[in-house]
């Protein structure tokens, strides 16, 4: 079932970014393209009514998106039409664009644009196949926004972990409150590939404790961490 939610005041210092978000799931075909990353998880947090305050993002704040070889043009174009400008080059692993900020004294806003088969992303594949409508809400608009379902953004996240060396913990983090969400994690680990079960037991080795800070910053009354150890369980 495909749940609604409305962008709340919340996070009203992204008005841009959110704007940018729900202009380009008015401009893209919903299935060539995917939102990851910490808007990602915050959609799935205010899809089921939880705290956005609670998602983590990583000091850059970009926006960050998975496409096709095929359908990358259309993302390209839609994001110079929005005023965005590539600030990287030819021979980067990711496609980087950047746009100022209309306040000038905010930073600039940055996408990063992620291409199955052409850059390097763990976990970009398998989000984009994951990929669910979420009908947006802010105003009058009501575009539906595509993001990977549940387990897809948690396996992104658990990915990012693994490869990120500089900040891995606040994909800990959203990997943590993303499992606070889950309501039969022993179904939904039937969902799980081999590939996946990898991924989140890499997490798991290290942030697998339930004295692990990442686990206490959630609802009590959730338990993400059972909910985390029944996912894994065989």
């Amino acid at each position: 079932m495909r749940a609604d939610f409305a962008v709340p005041v919340s996070v009203a210092e992204r008005d841009e970014h959110w704007d940018t978000i729900l202009d380009l799931s008015a401009m893209l075909d919903d299935g060539s393209w995917v939102l990851v990353g910490g808007d990602a998880v915050t959609a799935h947090v205010l899809a089921h009514d939880s705290d956005p305050e609670l998602v983590c993002h990583t000091a850059d704040r970009a926006g960050r998106l998975v496409t096709t070889a095929g359908a990358m043009p259309a993302a390209v174009l839609a994001l110079r039409d929005l005023g965005f400008v590539p600030v990287n080059a030819r021979d980067a692993p990711e496609f980087c664009f950047s746009r100022p900020a209309e306040d000038r004294r905010s930073a600039h806003e940055t996408w990063t644009v992620h291409v199955c088969g052409v850059t390097a992303l763990r976990g970009g594949d398998q989000a984009l196949r994951r990929r669910v409508p979420r009908r947006a809400s802010r105003g009058a608009r009501t575009p539906d926004v595509p993001v990977p379902g549940l387990v897809g953004a948690l396996v992104y996240e658990a990915a990012q972990f693994a490869r990120n060396t500089t900040e891995p913990f606040v994909h800990a983090r959203n990997a943590a409150l993303l499992a606070s969400l889950i309501d039969n994690p022993v179904a939904v680990r039937e969902e799980l590939t081999p590939g996946d079960r990898r991924l989140l037991r890499s997490l798991d080795a290290a942030a697998g404790l339930r004295a692990h800070h990442i686990w206490g910053r959630l609802p009590l009354e959730r338990d993400a961490f059972t909910r985390w150890k029944l996912l894994l369980a065989v």
